[in-house]
């Protein structure tokens, strides 16, 4: 269970023995709400109360420290102040206890003292190999071995289930283990994350064969490379992660560094790692809960054809405005379903997917038979039936919705197949009818949003774990020059010029236009002649990056006089603009066809993550509509052309008012080319921007005609 970089969590989640350093029976206390906790869950390991004061406590021997307490420890729940905890972790060291929880709060998100204090605790800790949880948190529980370290009453709602739960914010796992219907296997609140992250509980909770579904409630990342390994121990294991990750706003971002002092890197980029790593991402803790109760309950499909089924038109019509914009196949009905529907329904009825089932009204022998009949449909892998049934409903609507759910049930008995039913409304459902179904593994979901949400998660997730991996290559071999390049670049700052840009690009199979550098007039006319006419002049300087702003630019210049005016305009242009520029002269470009499609390609850094690849559409598109898609490398070429897929700007590749198609295939190959140079330089890239990148008519190929690449500097450590 426990690989590389991550260690055994059981003395902190699983502990034999607990000590509790700071128990208490006043009320309200932290102390007396650990102590209780665990009385309450009837724990069957030994509990060693610890506080001076006392010689007793619940009716248990009370011991002065922890150096007092005669047997091993395994684990022990830190209730004292700031300035205690590291004490405290020295003499768990001394005795050889493992692991700790600590409430306090005063660490890294309380300024710069309480960063220097949780700096110091966390090397100590990694020092001497300890696991710690928190601090800033409110602990952990295990519901099914009867453990809680856990400074928050445990409601008797909270049951043990299959259901792990790690979460940054403690108010929010305290809202969640008190309201949820699902059992919980662990809750774990993770504070500050100063020795153990979610990383950590995530690849533990991939491991633990009592877990069904992780939940992790998520406000930065400490570590990119062990979240994407504890992400990938998960889908291993064939566990569905379900993340709700704050931070999309600067706002946000903002308010999780004052919590917790995460720092939150894109949330653009994590978005495009959720995906890649199969990943159910939820925008609210409503989505958030009934996403974890379908994933807690019910099988997974075999496909991702749904067959829905309401009781309105209204429904129907609102389930079609909600749906919009997800990821959901309402798969179309076999010829002997909608033959065998209208033999059930009246003759008025539509026959359609989603399928309004009321017919008459006889909703006891109608819809029953619909379901059943959607059920046996060979494109229906996941049936999912409307039927409102709250809380102190009139007995008659009680005993339609048993109809309705007898009938679920005998749907699923008979196909095998999933079955899952839900209320439109959140206000919650009859607990007779929920507990008959979920005892036959079908989930009563709340609100119609939310719903559409879950199923678009479930389905992902059941498509994603039934395909086989592709064993399609990903990138390039590494060009012959990579040594020298990275030679090159390692820690020399600054920017490529225009034409050393793109010998690195052409180094790498892209292509620019043919061109050459000229340091005079004389030498500019001459070479364009020997380019070919029509052709483009732009000012050659490193100091000037973005030439066409401040007139460095020529298109279409026909004959060698129009290139001497060309060059003495550019030329003052960029004395004007930056006196002090090096100016070494022009580039002289073929000009590119004007039926080509002008898109964008880049490579940026991500503060978690690292390389990423960018690509967009190109020309003013880039910032009139924001069309752009980022990905991690390398890229295969079927990751390249779904890419391609997402911009809206797809049309102009395809063929757009009687423009040609362009070259799509080698805008792909060159997507995946970009995304080798990203694996192979990028730790010395700051950024790299081919704008734009040239897509000639389908066979033509493509042509970077503008590249800029900014160099990382070396960063200088502390005392060098």
């Amino acid at each position: 269970m426990v690989s590389g970089q991550f260690r055994d969590l059981g003395p902190l989640l699983n502990p034999g023995s607990i000590a509790v350093v700071g128990a208490s029976e006043r009320p309200g206390s932290a102390g007396r709400l650990v102590m209780e906790n665990l009385i309450n869950l009837r724990y069957p390991g030994k509990i060693y109360p610890i506080n001076p004061k006392f010689e007793q406590l619940f009716g248990m021997r009370c011991y002065p420290s922890l150096e007092a307490i005669p047997a091993p420890v395994d684990m022990v729940a830190i209730l004292l102040g700031a300035d205690k905890v590291l004490p405290t972790l020295q003499t768990m060291v001394k005795l050889g206890i493992p692991a700790a929880w600590a409430l306090a709060a005063g660490f890294g998100e309380a300024g710069p003292e309480g960063k220097a204090r949780q700096a110091e605790l966390t090397a100590y800790a990694r020092e001497h190999g300890l696991l710690l949880c928190g601090p800033n948190c409110v602990g952990v529980a295990n519901l099914v071995d009867c453990s809680a370290t856990y400074s928050v009453a445990l409601s008797p709602r909270t049951k043990a289930g299959n259901v792990s739960v790690v979460m940054q914010s403690g108010a929010i796992l305290m809202g969640l283990a008190n309201s949820a219907p699902f059992g919980f296997r662990y809750l774990v609140s993770s504070g500050n994350n100063a020795v153990l992250d979610n990383a950590d509980y995530i690849h533990y909770f991939a491991g633990d064969p009592k877990t069904k579904v992780i939940v992790a409630f998520l406000e930065g990342i400490h570590d990119a490379d062990k979240f994407v390994a504890a992400l990938r121990a998960a889908r291993a294991a064939g566990k569905p992660v379900i993340t709700l990750k704050v931070g999309r706003s600067e706002a946000a971002q903002k308010a999780v560094q004052a919590h917790t002092g995460s720092l939150a890197g894109s949330d653009i980029v994590l978005d495009t790692v959720f995906k890649r790593e199969g990943v159910i991402r939820v925008d609210s803790l409503d989505e958030l809960v009934e996403t974890a109760r379908l994933f807690s309950i019910a099988d997974l499909p075999k496909g991702d054809g749904i067959g829905l089924l309401s009781l309105s038109g209204g429904q129907i019509g609102l389930l079609a405005d909600l749906a919009q914009g997800l990821d959901l196949n309402f798969a179309p009905l076999s010829e002997e379903t909608v033959a065998e529907l209208r033999e059930i329904l009246p003759p008025f009825s539509g026959i359609h997917n989603p399928l309004d089932a009321w017919g008459n009204g006889d909703l006891e022998k109608m819809y029953p038979a619909s379901a059943a009949a959607v059920c046996r449909d060979p494109n229906i892998d996941l049936v999912v039936m409307s039927r409102d049934t709250p809380p102190g409903v009139a007995e008659r609507e009680v005993e339609q919705s048993r109809k309705v759910a007898e009938a679920a049930i005998r749907a699923r008995q008979e196909t095998g197949k999933p079955v899952v039913i839900y209320s439109n409304f959140a206000s919650g459902v009859e607990a007779e009818i929920e507990t008959m179904l979920e005892e036959h593994n079908i989930p009563y979901l709340r609100g119609t949003h939310e719903t559409l949400k879950a199923l678009q998660g479930f389905v992902r997730f059941a498509v994603n774990r039934n395909t086989p991996p592709s064993d399609e290559p990903a990138g390039i071999p590494s060009p012959a020059t990579l040594s020298q390049w990275r030679e090159r670049l390692a820690g020399s700052g600054g920017t490529l010029d225009e034409m050393e840009g793109r010998k690195l690009l052409a180094d790498y199979g892209i292509l620019g236009p043919r061109e050459a550098a000229a340091a005079d007039e004389d030498s500019a006319a001459r070479l364009a002649a020997e380019i070919g006419f029509p052709v483009v002049l732009k000012i050659l300087s490193p100091d000037i990056q973005h030439k066409t702003e401040i007139g460095g630019v020529r298109l279409g210049l026909a004959d060698e006089q129009a290139v001497r005016t060309a060059f003495r305009e550019v030329m003052a242009a960029a004395r004007k603009y930056k006196p002090d520029a090096r100016l070494e002269g022009v580039i002289l470009q073929e000009m590119i066809p004007a039926d080509s499609v002008e898109v964008i390609l880049g490579i940026l850094r991500d503060s978690s993550f690292g390389p990423v690849l960018v690509f967009g559409s190109g020309g003013i598109l880039v910032e009139l509509v924001k069309d752009s898609v980022v990905q991690l490398p390398p890229l295969s070429k079927s990751q390249a052309l779904a890419m391609i897929d997402q911009i809206r700007g797809k049309k102009l590749l395809t063929g757009y008012r009687g423009k040609p198609a362009a070259d799509i295939d080698a805008l792909a190959d060159t997507l995946v080319r970009l995304s080798q140079l990203a694996v192979d330089l990028g730790d010395y890239i700051a950024a790299l921007e081919i704008n734009p990148l040239m897509v000639l008519p389908a066979g033509r190929g493509v042509r970077a005609v503008d590249a800029l690449c900014e160099i990382k500097k070396k960063q200088v450590k502390e005392g060098e």
